[in-house]
């Protein structure tokens, strides 16, 4: 393993419920004990319920152990198991209370509720940085946007989200592609994102959609449209991006997109967008207009989880009781259809993938 020269910011991103996130959140987490190696902990809205609220089978809850820093809401604290003393509140709010800075004590439980921006994120990881060399950021397919704030993520998914395992390997390798799409580098970036949909020039002329940082609605892609000339070079989209404005957008067949530079501010940006499915064609066809992608935040997608669980409807009442897919099946489709390590947890455990994060920084 090469020496660490930063610290790893980690997110776990659920495709669904029920995926194996907490698994591989807990998993990581016990790695880091037994290679004595901090690990900092927060989460993007809420999680660690003990039932599923859906099918009330029980949910593996967040155990924690002695000397864990992390930043939860201050709700999540009052009702932890878990020892703990309060190192400091943060500025930062939530449905569950105010974001706290603690330590962890001695074993127990506690859930997890950070921040639900991107800013509020990246500052409660800055806050944590001194304290581990590693932090793991709880989160979902969902609630995207905010893992912005991190370095790398590892995507959990699985018979949960779908048991059709093809379209379910499909929509894991439309995913990779998401990310794996934006350009490291490109002659006509702008110097730093903008707050607002601006349309540059290759005459240093500058247009900018006032108000209008996503494009979310059909009105969105129309002002873009209007917006785009013939000497364009960037459009730099600072907020979301929903599939079928953007569709619209590259369905006008008067635009002309060669050599223009799309600069996105991430692929969680797109994600949140709409079925990653969709977002990854629409960016193909971009590619095929002879436009360029670019990420103002690229995220570095380094591994997929994939469990073979799924909660299985009994009768018609709404009961539920645990099944599973083919385990090896499910794992062979998804090592032939993605270029990425591919992780059963429970399987293989997670001393494979922990190390994967330490050594790709």
């Amino acid at each position: 393993m090469k020496k660490r020269t930063k610290t790893v910011r980690v997110g776990i991103v659920g495709t669904a419920k029920n995926t194996g996130k907490t698994t591989v959140l807990i998993a990581l987490m016990n790695e880091a004990r037994r290679r004595a190696i901090p690990v900092a902990l927060t989460g993007i809205g809420y999680d660690g319920e003990a039932i599923d609220n859906l099918t009330l089978l029980p949910k593996p809850r967040l155990d924690v152990y002695e000397g864990i820093h992390l930043c939860t809401a201050e709700e999540c604290v009052r009702n932890a198991t878990a020892p703990y003393e309060v190192i400091a509140p943060t500025d930062e709010m939530t449905s569950l209370g105010r974001v706290l800075h603690v330590r962890i004590t001695g074993e127990g439980r506690i859930m997890l509720a950070g921040p639900n921006k991107t800013d509020a994120l990246r500052r409660v990881l800055i806050l944590l940085e001194k304290y581990a060399p590693i932090q793991l950021i709880d989160g979902a397919l969902g609630r995207m946007v905010p893992m912005t704030a991190a370095d790398t993520v590892v995507f959990t998914t699985g018979a949960a989200r779908s048991t059709n395992i093809p379209h379910l390997a499909e929509e894991m390798k439309a995913i990779m592609d998401i990310f794996q799409m934006g350009e490291e580098a490109h002659r006509n970036l702008p110097s730093e994102m903008p707050d607002e949909v601006t349309i540059y020039g290759h005459r240093g002329t500058k247009a900018v959609l006032a108000g209008c940082t996503s494009l979310l609605a059909d009105a969105d892609a129309a002002s873009l449209s209007a917006k785009i000339k013939d000497d364009v070079r960037c459009v730099a989209i600072p907020g979301a991006v929903a599939s079928k404005p953007f569709r619209a957008l590259l369905n006008n067949s008067a635009l002309t997109l060669k050599d223009v530079l799309f600069d996105f501010a991430s692929p969680t940006m797109l994600l949140a967008g709409g079925n990653p499915i969709e977002v990854r064609d629409n960016l193909e066809q971009l590619l095929k207009r002879g436009a360029h992608v670019h990420y103002y935040h690229p995220i570095r997608l380094i591994a997929v989880a994939i469990n073979p669980f799924f909660p299985r409807q009994v009768g018609r009442r709404g009961h539920f009781k645990p099944d599973y897919v083919n385990a090896e099946e499910l794992e062979r489709e998804f090592k032939t259809s993605l270029s990425l390590p591919i992780f059963n947890i429970l399987k293989d455990g997670a001393g494979g993938l922990f190390y994967l994060l330490m050594s790709a920084f």
